[in-house]
């Protein structure tokens, strides 16, 4: 697959920076050199003494500076750093003496020990961009020596030192893992970290590497042979190119879709992509010579395939002159130019000169590893030995394409399977798995039946254990509730007998005794002491009503609760207004005293808590509700604090007696802004 240097760039990623530190300079720097240094570190001097010297000189180094100073000078500053328990500065300067080392030739070793030491002070670092690049220059390091599991395992580390802040080198990560986890084959991996990476980039509104991820992607897929998802991601990307002007890498991306269509066997799609980037870059000398030349050698291997020998000729010639004039024997498309070769010559005639040079084409095949190219190489020489008359040869030659082909396409459609199976299970591509689905059932028809079979009756039985379970619950919850509300009712009207038997007592009892001795007083004529007997008596009075409202049986529900009204609005100075209908007889004895107790409790909180100056008070009568409602202009409260706390008993006491006229209550409350208690009962 034909690669732009940008996309060399993606897949070599760690190869950028190499020598930034170069760049910095600083105002001040005194230059200083390796032996007078030297000469410094091994004298007494401490080390953070010495530690600051290096740090002003790494600061303001220069690309000027001769490179085996500079490297001198981070080793030194990296040993001083770990003494001195700098270990940010360390960190820093690991990275950068690593870009140093990438950019040397036999280096590559040294890299990776100095990541792997450089690594063992991570959990001393405080940045989180530091402790990411550390492991993310490590992965860099396994991936240039072909250590993929190593480098996967370091690439994970890095994103997990990053920190929300480091989105960008998170997404880097990400990126350069799945070029790893391609390497090893691992499609299912590779791709997730692909689309992770794509999101991070688009969150970063960073088109560009959106891009590069998509060409990642395209690569992905094409190389297992899922060529349906590759071919919409270059369209559309090709696409984006062209808008943007970017022709070079409009190119690359239309020339690799053309590779796919022709792996297909779809050849005019292929000479006609091709073409299209021919007519715009063909005679173009200021496009990139490399696309120029393997475009006109894939063109002329299309003339080729239908015998039109002049147009083949024509882009050889083409292609040749490139190659000699601006390439001048780039051996990037030495390949690509012996297949062209090879056909020009069968194409001339001239079998023996093409039997020589396929040889040569297969054996760089193999050395490259090229499956597509190992492939034409035995198909040709097939074609060619087989014109020459040597078909013993040339079965045996088509015998071992076939046998590459084979195993590439069944190792395709156990790739296509898994990725496709996989987009199942996430419900990304319906349409896809159906197809993929329908094959396997044609396959399988028999197994699955039975398998569907015995999941039916798996799940009826679970299901059916589980609504009895549910059911079974239900009922003990509704039977749990209702004796709950059964024991509420029953002791609400325990407690109103009690009530109503100590107001008897307290009235017939001590209220009679209290009686005599008034009188007595009387007849002694002691006015202080009558006084205090007639308040005693009041008190007792008050009492008896309170413990049981006699009133309610004499008056009824609705005077009853007039009369509490009027009784408040005479005894403080709260205003009280109401609006009473009649409902008196809609209600029972017990009912109607639960009605005028909610109203005695009401008005105990407003009185205790609300700090209210008017209340109003509605008892509202239609043909199915009755609606009690009390508001007053207090200081409010928050109904869920209040009724969640333990002490609070008459927001309880409130909700219960509502629950046993089988009633809503409902409390509108807004601190500063007064409480509205409402009680609905329905007839």
């Amino acid at each position: 697959m034909f690669a732009s240097k940008k996309n060399q760039y993606i897949f070599f990623p760690l190869l950028f920076c190499i020598f930034s530190i170069y760049s910095l300079e600083l105002a001040g720097y005194q230059k200083i050199n390796k032996d007078s240094l030297t000469t410094f570190l091994s004298s007494k001097a401490s080390s953070k003494d010495k530690f600051e010297k290096l740090k002003t000189i790494l600061s303001g180094l220069t690309k000027n500076d001769p490179l085996k100073e500079v490297i001198f000078y981070y080793q030194e500053g990296i040993k001083l750093a770990e003494e001195t328990e700098n270990y940010a500065d360390l960190g820093d300067w690991s990275v950068l003496l690593y870009e140093i080392y990438r950019g040397e030739s036999n280096k590559e070793q040294a890299a990776l020990d100095l990541m792997l030491y450089a690594s063992k002070f991570v959990s001393k670092i405080e940045e989180s961009r530091i402790r990411g690049n550390i492991y993310l220059k490590l992965a860099a390091a396994y991936y240039s020596q072909t250590n993929f599991s190593e480098a996967i395992k370091a690439y994970s580390q890095a994103t997990e030192e990053f920190s929300d802040k480091d989105s960008i080198f998170v997404a880097d990560a990400l990126f350069f893992r799945a070029q790893a986890k391609d390497y090893k084959g691992e499609l299912l991996g590779s791709m997730n970290d692909y689309q992770l990476a794509r999101t991070y980039y688009e969150n970063l509104k960073d088109q560009d590497y959106v891009n590069y991820v998509n060409n990642g992607m395209a690569v992905l897929f094409s190389k297992y042979g899922i060529y349906e998802e590759a071919e919409k991601i270059r369209l559309k990307i090709s696409e984006n190119y062209l808008s943007e002007k970017n022709i070079y890498d409009w190119s690359i991306t239309l020339y690799n879709q053309s590779r796919d269509y022709a792996k297909q066997k779809q050849n005019e799609k292929s000479f006609e992509i091709l073409n299209r980037v021919y007519q715009k870059i063909g005679n173009d000398s200021t496009s990139d010579p490399e696309i120029r030349a393997i475009v006109n050698l894939s063109l002329s291997n299309h003339y080729s395939e239908i015998e039109d020998f002049k147009n083949q000729q024509k882009l050889f010639d083409e292609a040749v002159n490139i190659i000699e004039k601006e390439l001048k024997g780039n051996t990037f498309i030495k390949l690509p130019f012996l297949k062209s070769r090879i056909l020009m010559e069968e194409s001339r005639g001239n079998l023996m000169q093409a039997k020589s040079l396929i040889r040569e084409y297969r054996l760089d095949a193999i050395e490259t590893a090229n499956m597509d190219q190992i492939m034409d190489a035995h198909l040709m020489e097939s074609r060619i030995l087989r014109k020459t008359g040597d078909y013993k040869t040339a079965y045996e030659s088509l015998e071992k394409y076939k046998s590459f082909n084979d195993s590439l396409f069944q190792a395709n459609q156990a790739n296509s399977f898994v990725y496709y199976q996989t987009l199942y299970e996430t419900e990304k591509k319906e349409r896809e798995i159906l197809n993929k689905s329908r094959e396997i059932e044609q396959i399988t028809a028999s197994t699955r039946t039975k398998i569907i079979i015995l999941v039916i009756i798996s799940f009826l039985i679970i299901a059916g254990l589980v609504l009895w379970f549910l059911l079974k619950n239900l009922k003990a919850a509704k039977k749990a509730k209702s004796l709950q509300e059964k024991f509420s009712r029953d002791l609400l009207l325990s407690q109103e007998n009690e009530r109503k038997r100590i107001s008897k007592d307290l009235h017939d009892g001590l209220g009679q005794s209290l009686l005599l001795i008034k009188n007595k007083v009387a007849m002694d004529k002691d006015t202080a002491a009558a006084n205090l007997l007639n308040l005693a008596i009041e008190e007792l009075r008050g009492i008896s009503r309170s413990l049981h409202p006699f009133q309610l049986e004499e008056l009824g529900l609705t005077n009853a609760i007039k009369n509490v009204l009027d009784q408040i609005d005479e005894e403080t100075d709260i205003f009280i207004s109401s609006e009473l209908d009649p409902v008196d007889d809609l209600f029972s004895i017990d009912q109607q005293l639960h009605i005028y107790r909610l109203v005695q409790e009401t008005f105990n909180n407003i009185l205790k808590h609300a700090n209210a100056t008017a209340v109003r008070v509605t008892i509202i009568r239609d043909k199915k509700m009755v609606h009690l409602s009390i508001e007053d202009n207090g200081v409010g409260f928050n109904f869920s604090e209040k009724y969640q706390d333990f002490q609070s008993l008459g927001l309880k006491t409130l909700k219960e007696r509502t629950a046993t006229l089988g009633g809503i209550m409902k409390v509108d409350s807004e601190k500063g802004k007064g409480t509205n208690f409402s009680f609905l009962f329905y007839q």
